[in-house]
């Protein structure tokens, strides 16, 4: 019985596990970084560099962060205490936040399943004499055609603002040339990582200026901490073949940790509390010497080759399969989700089958309960290990798994 056991346990550990996300950076890059850690380099070389690669009459301003930017907007534009910002629905956590931080009220506008766009209606319809911003959320890699926003935001005197954190392609989308902010991500988790980092490109000049003096002010984050976040990055990045992360969920599974949660911390890019004291730095050198080598060493067709491999997994569902975002202008499924009925059930299946597929991949919500669809989505998504490694035959596996759970 004692050996019976054991053999059940070795098998556990021996067996194969596709992490829910591959960390779109190899290790060659993350272990030049190190080493580079303790080089001297130019920052402002670096960054007008970084800023080379955005082919855009706009003005291209580097932060830490999204949040950073989003707050250094707000800083910047100083709205009367009680202006309103419409929201994509879904959202992420801090940005609601951060809203609330300038005294602003936040008005979550529904999103629309077949677009993940936020329902055009309904944002003309909220739209009251206060509405002073509009914040569109490309959602999961799908982008939304702005055009009738565009409009709208032009005859009510609206700042749109486009939140492309997670649509980053490979610089085949820069945002839409009528946005009067697009704000680009190159977090740990997101497309073309550097570990953090933001890319925010603004139309008015005399805004990005504020914007840059305010930044100018922040402390620089120091070398140090982005020295510890590229080795835990090296060691997550390490852990992520199938065959070593089928032994880290085994070793969890064993100490009685949950997998799900345990992951997810270790992604997290920030800590509980004041959300504002740990923004308001400027990126360290370290970061952004990554994210110029990144940038120049692009490989565009990496992302064409993703989103192939999505939409070829896709076709494989049976039509009662819920997937979500099939209608937007263009996709680059930076992950891909879907809709089920009990998402934590097929989680627990798929991840016994070898697939890591998870409900909390990302620190989105739905801001209101008001929100159906939004509220629908975030209560039902699940998050698949779709990406360019997975073998075909282990893609086509999972699909069956899935249509067998419909």
């Amino acid at each position: 019985m004692v050996k019976s056991k054991k053999l059940v346990s070795l098998r556990a550990i021996a067996m194969k596990v596709y992490p829910r996300i591959d960390l779109d950076i190899s290790i060659k890059d993350l272990s030049l970084s190190l080493i580079s850690s303790f080089t001297w380099s130019d920052r402002a070389k670096i960054i007008a560099q970084i800023q080379s690669h955005w082919h855009t009459p706009k003005e291209v301003l580097v932060t830490l962060c999204v949040r950073t930017s989003f707050d250094l907007l707000l800083q910047a534009l100083c709205l009367p205490a009680g202006s309103e910002v419409m929201m994509s629905a879904v959202n992420i956590v801090h940005m609601e936040e951060i809203v609330k931080k300038h005294n602003l009220i936040p008005v979550p506008i529904d999103i629309d399943l077949e677009t993940l766009a936020p329902s055009l209606e309904l944002f003309e319809s909220s739209i009251s004499p206060r509405s002073r911003l509009f914040v569109v959320a490309h959602l999961f890699g799908a982008i939304a055609s702005l055009d009738s926003y565009v409009e709208i935001c032009k005859s009510h005197n609206i700042l749109l603002v486009e939140d492309c954190a997670q649509a980053f392609d490979g610089l085949h989308y820069l945002g839409h040339p009528d946005a009067d902010i697009s704000l680009f991500s190159f977090g740990s988790i997101k497309s073309c990582t550097a570990l953090g980092g933001s890319i925010t490109i603004v139309q008015d000049q005399g805004l990005v200026q504020k914007m840059r003096d305010i930044e100018q002010s922040y402390p620089v984050k120091t070398d140090s901490w982005f020295f510890k976040r590229l080795l835990k990055y090296l060691c997550l990045k390490a852990l992520s073949t199938p065959l070593a992360f089928g032994m880290l969920i085994a070793c969890l599974d064993l100490l009685k940790i949950d997998a799900n949660n345990f992951i997810s911390a270790l992604t997290r890019g920030f800590q509980q509390g004041d959300i504002q004291a740990q923004l308001r730095y400027r990126p360290p050198n370290g970061m952004l010497k990554l994210l110029q080598h990144r940038l120049e060493h692009l490989d565009a067709s990496h992302y064409e080759q993703r989103s192939q491999v999505a939409r070829d997994f896709l076709n494989l569902l049976e039509n009662s399969v819920a997937s979500i975002g099939k209608d937007a202008m263009r996709h680059s499924y930076w992950v891909v989700p879907l809709m089920m009925e009990n998402p934590e059930m097929l989680m627990r299946k798929l991840r016994k089958a070898g697939f890591d597929s998870t409900t909390g991949t990302t620190s989105l919500k739905s801001l209101a309960k008001e929100a159906v669809f939004a509220t629908k989505l975030m209560n039902s998504v699940l998050y698949l290990p779709i990406y360019t490694s997975v073998p075909s035959e282990e893609l086509t596996r999972l699909a069956q798994l899935i249509n067998l759970n419909k």
